[in-house]
């Protein structure tokens, strides 16, 4: 997927069109974990935050096209490495 997006970024760049390869690495926050794992609500903090993911992918958009991240890894701060 990195090569793919690496392909796409350098293809449509000179349009004016940011490719950027996304990693949302971990559980979401969202209705499915909370759902199907009732325990998960008690655990918020090691759960990426819709809002997080949303905030982002704007940043992404926000940015000048002179200063283009291309890689974004999305995780808690609760990772364990």
């Amino acid at each position: 997927m990195r090569t793919l997006a690496q392909a796409m970024a350098k293809e449509y760049a000179p349009d004016g069109i940011h490719v950027a390869h996304v990693v949302v690495d971990g559980a979401i926050a969202g209705d499915k974990i909370m759902n199907r794992f009732p325990d998960a609500a008690g655990r918020q903090d090691s759960l990426i935050s819709i809002e997080g993911i949303v905030d982002a992918f704007a940043f992404l958009y926000g940015q000048p096209e002179r200063a283009w991240s291309f890689e974004l890894d999305v995780r808690t701060s609760k990772e364990k490495w």
